[in-house]
């Protein structure tokens, strides 16, 4: 009788393992590569998660913090006025096709060239995160007045003529080129945050501008501690006050949730210590 139990239990096992091999194989479901709040579904969480975006973007850095346009380069006389936009203005024509064409492509639609519009990093945002950022755009009531055209200085052709800078859309097949190097799944979360953040200053690859700003391999002379105090206060560790650096973490990167702050941080600190 026992002899007869087992070999049915036998024959069982086998036919589970028969059926676990006919059974189609669910591959597991990759990490949405966007920030935290981008798999919100109620309307205005999914607002919130855009208002957020605006700011750590730097939408609201260059726009204003009511986004009805500045000159983003009033202190430099030699880069010229670069008006952004009153946003509250636009929405109202801009289809969502148009928006994301603008923003993410580089191209708005009257056609025009468009500059100092960091297009190469939103191009990389994540379609949740884009939507969610036009949907709190889209809340916004027109206010203010529309911005002059911008007038490009005498430092900033000069730039233009070596190729440093060139408009929007060039820009963003420049940086898709020569994206920020993949160290693996591991820090992919941190790329994608570093290619939509850190390379709007520090370049296609996160190797500096010259003369503008340096290669983040610079992030070697920082700890993981010290390299998250700066990205939260804008402190540096030696010198506390790092001019556009200290002033773009106060006001953007102090925006990040705890778990961005990690995966950016363990990303540049992976970068610099990567195989050269």
């Amino acid at each position: 009788m026992r002899t007869l139990l087992i070999s049915v239990a036998v024959l069982a096992l086998a036919a589970c393992d028969r059926i676990a091999e006919q059974a189609p194989k669910v591959e597991a479901k990759p990490a949405l590569l966007a920030f935290d709040g981008a798999g919100a579904t109620e309307p205005a969480a999914i607002v919130r998660h855009g208002e957020r975006l605006a700011t750590l973007l730097s939408c609201k850095g260059c726009h204003g913090d009511n986004l009805q346009g500045k000159n983003v380069t009033a202190d430099d006389p030699a880069t010229g006025a670069m008006w952004a936009p009153n946003l509250t203005l636009l929405m109202a024509s801009y289809s969502d096709a148009e928006l994301d064409r603008a923003v993410r492509g580089g191209v708005p639609k009257d056609g025009r060239e468009m500059w100092f519009m960091p297009s190469e990093t939103y191009a990389h945002l994540h379609d949740k995160d884009f939507a969610a950022l036009v949907a709190y755009l889209r809340t916004l009531q027109p206010a203010g007045k529309k911005m002059p055209p911008i007038s490009k200085g005498p430092q900033y052709l000069v730039d233009i003529a070596r190729g440093t800078y060139t408009a929007a859309p060039d820009m963003v097949k420049r940086y898709q080129a020569a994206p920020p190097v993949d160290l693996g799944p591991t820090h992919a979360l941190g790329r994608y945050l570093a290619k939509t953040t850190c390379t709007e200053c520090h370049n296609s690859s996160l190797q500096g501008f010259e003369g503008f700003t340096p290669d983040l391999d610079i992030a070697g002379s920082y700890n993981a501690a010290e390299l998250t105090a700066l990205l939260t206060t804008g402190e540096g560790k030696v010198k506390k006050d790092l001019g556009l650096m200290s002033e773009t973490s106060k006001e953007a990167f102090s925006k990040f949730t705890p778990k961005e702050r990690a995966a950016v941080v363990a990303y540049i600190k992976a970068r610099v210590d990567r195989p050269q």
